[in-house]
């Protein structure tokens, strides 16, 4: 086949290589007309020396389907993942419309912690082992970022604020328990480092944190 930087003269100017994908793109049956081409074209392949338009094309293809599966086997892998996660979280929620006293908070939190394999920590501003005001100031102060919800990690010390046990360099989930005032933090702890990110949905665990503030408030209330 003739090479455009050989040809001389008008013709070599009239078919730069912008000429000549212009005229295939509005000509889209060029190649029905000149079927031959589709197999006497060969194509530059790195791996597999000169292939035709054909073979270019099927192995785009078979590319193509191979990406799509990987990504309909990912969805399904979040969906399955999702799925689990309402489910613990429709328990907990279940549990939580049957206490009585903030012993049967932590009870709930206890179950909904194994589910998740993660720790999962209520801690209040009062009481004896009460969340430091102070402390948790700094943590806000230095990595939520003006965000009412932190996801991400967290030193060891700085966990340390909000729940049991906290992992060494592990990612957290530091939800405020609201109602009128900032009553305590649910959090959640993983010791994977990369298991909480600042890009996820955080609707069920906001959700289980305003179920609990509401318990809390209406016990208060009634004392």
């Amino acid at each position: 086949m003739t090479e455009l930087s050989k040809l001389e003269g008008p013709l070599a100017q009239a078919l730069t290589e912008d000429a000549v994908a212009s005229f295939l793109k509005d000509n889209p049956d060029f190649f029905q007309r000149q079927p031959q081409l589709l197999t006497q074209l060969r194509i530059p392949h790195t791996e597999r020396g000169a292939v035709s338009l054909v073979e270019i094309q099927l192995g785009r293809l078979r590319d193509r389907v191979a990406e799509l599966e990987e990504d309909i086997t990912q969805l399904m892998s979040i969906a399955a993942g999702n799925e689990n996660l309402f489910r613990a979280f429709s328990h907990a929620h279940k549990a939580l419309f049957a206490v009585e006293s903030e012993s049967g908070v932590h009870q709930a939190l206890r179950e909904l912690a194994s589910s998740l394999n993660l720790t999962v920590t209520l801690r209040l501003y009062d009481g004896d082992k009460g969340l430091n005001r102070q402390g948790v100031d700094a943590v806000k102060a230095a990595h939520f970022c003006g965000q009412r919800i932190y996801l991400g990690r967290l030193r060891k010390n700085d966990g340390e604020y909000f729940v049991h046990a906290a992992p060494e360099l592990g990612s957290y989930a530091l939800v405020p328990v609201y109602k009128g005032k900032e009553l305590g933090f649910l959090s959640f702890a993983s010791k994977d480092g990369g298991h909480f990110q600042p890009s996820m949905d955080t609707l069920f665990v906001e959700q289980i944190a305003e179920h609990i503030a509401i318990l809390l408030s209406k016990w208060q209330a009634a004392e």
